[in-house]
């Protein structure tokens, strides 16, 4: 496959990119490619020399590509601001590229284009974007504002466990954010860009929805379905779709983009019975832009029509056999427009996904298509599935934290009717454009909603069958390489050894897994909050938060951890019986707790008053002592310095230490 060197280059640049600075980087590689080039060129003067010298052109083609995803990366970085820079902005001009509405409020991915200072300097940015929260703003995608509001760098919650939020948004070029009420933000033009008329299509279709006889649920779900806008669907929803393994018919994805194609080859037949295979191809790929166009231009649909473009391209020039390798052609071509879509987790799936389809689906596939082509249709629908998810449960895995086991009896079931469906409501929804609010397609799709939903919560109340389970980065690519290798033995044939290879990473993946796999550690995190009293427990994967009460004294035992939070003067009396021997306490409910050492700690709040350090009995047996943040700055310098003229070392300030987590 041509494009496969090209693209794995590609990709060691773009990596390569984000960590090494200026241009010069990317001109080595492309240097080095030239020079051996020349080189090769002056030394394949004779035929016999150019045949011995041909696999070495692999090497300039791969230094070239290299340098172009250094520059690829390096040209989209998105742009940094100094901490001076970042504490004199008090606004900035952009245009929206996103909204998404909340109950709290509207979330807005803007793209800046100047940044106004203290002094009311103007400066451009470059490849700057940031998140902007707001309370409420009639605005759109293509919009360009100017909002009133201090940035800040993204970084992730320190009240609770890491997540990596700022590093998958820095990935996708988000390094700060910002927040403005509705007042604080106006609207100065529109850019009527290509893409910003796309978004107000999928408004108006969005509208004639929310206008429509359908039912709520049936609207919310359609929303999702065709414009790729989950904010209206349920959590609960949103979690009986996952648990059966069926989250991606929520999303607008390469799924929906493929059954759209599907739907148009279908209704293009007669030029197939007419012998036009290449106009019908065509016609199906306009169409499939076109539903990009309406839908918004999602990313994963611009993704998803790009590969069909260059699969399409393929067949047209009668090279069937070549849809791998015009799937490398669309990937090579969405990363070098957009580098950091390398770490978007829909294209990893939906490359893998595709790739595993083509190399497994046909070839272990055991009916003959010609003598049984309806058997072979049957298990074809199975495998794709099959092959799909078990060459993707690893990225599932490693993003989400959890494998669905339910997927193939859930898939069997709701996937035969998606094309359907989705059918149904495209024609609908094109009535409603025209004012035309057909009652019967209405009740098909209300109908087929709760069907799906049906067999969602079926599948849930079964029980809970998903595996938590995080897979480690080595078993991940351990596993997709093996896949890969495994694959294109198959289908070229290769000899045992290829296989072994592939075996050695499949197996070895799996080895590892157990051995890498780090089990998480129950913990608990003071939390470092101005007005709650707030503390957030860890077992396992579970998280559960703790608010203390105000203006009293609260215990909590967790574990071995004894937890003893004052927000009040009244405690004097009552601390001393929370003071005796775990032994005492527990002794009539648990023996073993004779052996086993307690933890305990002490929270102050504000309520704690003028108290002294002093005045706490058997201070000297709290493990930690905790100061909240709700504590006046001035009381809270008295305390630590009492502290320290009394030789603690075991007070913590939530405000100036930041939160305190503890393992359980």
């Amino acid at each position: 496959m041509s494009f496969l060197l090209p693209l794995f280059a590609l990709v060691v640049g773009i990596l390569l990119g984000d960590y090494l600075n200026g241009p010069v980087w990317g001109l080595i590689p492309v240097a080095i490619a030239v020079c051996l080039y020349l080189f090769l060129l002056l030394k394949s003067k004779t035929p016999l020399r150019a045949l011995k010298l041909n696999p070495v052109h692999h090497v300039w083609v791969f230094f070239l590509f290299l340098g172009v995803g250094v520059f690829a990366s390096i040209y989209h970085r998105p742009q940094e601001f100094s901490k001076d820079t970042i504490n004199s902005i008090i606004g900035a001009e952009g245009e929206v590229m996103d909204i998404q509405s909340f109950a709290g409020g509207d979330r807005l991915k803007v793209k800046l284009l100047n940044t106004v200072d203290k002094a009311g300097k103007i400066s451009e940015c470059r490849n700057s974007k940031i998140i902007l929260n707001s309370d409420g703003i009639t605005t759109k995608k293509g919009d360009i504002i100017v909002f009133k509001g201090k940035i800040y760098p993204i970084v992730d919650d320190p009240n609770y466990r890491s997540t990596g939020y700022a590093d998958r948004m820095k990935r996708e070029g988000y390094l700060y954010r910002s927040n403005a009420n509705a007042d604080n933000i106006k609207i100065k033009g529109f850019n009527s860009s290509f893409f910003s008329r796309s978004s107000l299509w999928r408004d108006r279709i969005e509208i004639c929805l929310e206008k429509s006889s359908l039912d709520r649920n049936t609207v919310d779900f359609l929303i999702a379905f065709l414009l790729g806008d989950k904010s209206f669907i349920t959590t609960e929803t949103k979690n009986s779709f996952s648990d059966a393994g069926v989250a991606h018919v929520l999303a607008l994805s390469g799924m929906h983009v493929a059954i759209v194609m599907g739907i148009f080859m279908i209704l293009l037949f007669p030029f197939a019975l007419a012998g036009l295979n290449r106009p019908r191809y065509w016609i199906a790929v306009i169409g499939i832009w076109i539903f990009a166009f309406l839908t918004g231009f999602a990313p994963s649909t611009f993704r998803a029509c790009v590969m069909a473009t260059f699969v399409v391209i393929s067949l047209s020039f009668q090279r069937r056999k070549n849809a791998g390798n015009a799937l490398l052609a669309s990937c090579f071509v969405i990363l070098l427009l957009d580098p950091s879509a390398i770490y978007n987790v829909g294209l990893q799936l939906s490359f893998l996904s595709v790739a595993c389809i083509l190399m497994f689906a046909a070839q272990l596939n055991p009916v003959n298509r010609h003598l049984h082509p309806k058997l072979h249709l049957m298990t074809s629908f199975v495998l794709v599935s099959l092959v799909a998810t078990i060459g993707t449960w690893v990225l599932v895995s490693y993003y989400f934290k959890r494998i669905p086991l339910l997927f193939l009896p859930a898939n069997l079931v709701i996937l035969p009717f998606l094309p359907l469906y989705m059918f149904v409501a495209i024609l609908y929804t094109a009535f409603l454009m025209f004012g035309i609010d057909l009652s019967i397609m209405a009740y098909i799709l209300d109908m087929g909603y709760e069907f799906f939903s049906y067999i969602v919560n079926y599948i849930a109340s079964i029980g809970n069958y998903t595996l938590d389970f995080k897979a480690t980065l080595p078993v991940v690519i351990l596993w997709i390489l093996g896949i890969l290798i495994l694959g294109y033995a198959i289908n070229r044939r290769k000899k045992l050894a290829v296989f072994i290879i592939a075996s050695i990473f499949l197996i070895g993946s799996v080895i590892i897994t157990p051995v890498l796999a780090s089990s998480t550690k129950d913990s608990m995190i003071f939390q470092k909050k101005y007005r709650d009293i707030s503390m957030v427990f860890y077992e396992g994967s579970k998280e559960s938060q703790t608010i203390f009460p105000r203006n009293m004294v609260s215990r909590i035992v967790r574990d071995q951890s004894e937890i003893i939070s004052v927000d009040c003067k009244g405690f004097i009396d009552s601390i001393p019986g929370w003071l005796k021997s775990g032994e005492e306490i527990y002794s009539k409910y648990d023996k073993a707790y004779r052996s086993k050492k307690k933890k305990r700690y002490l929270l102050l709040s504000s309520g704690f008053g003028d108290l002294s350090l002093k005045d706490i009995p058997g201070l000297e047996k709290f493990d930690k002592v905790i100061l909240h943040s709700s504590i006046r700055k001035k009381r809270e310098k008295a305390l630590l310095e009492e502290a320290k003229n009394m030789g603690m070392s075991t007070i913590h300030s939530l405000r100036l230490d930041g939160p305190l987590e503890i393992e359980l």
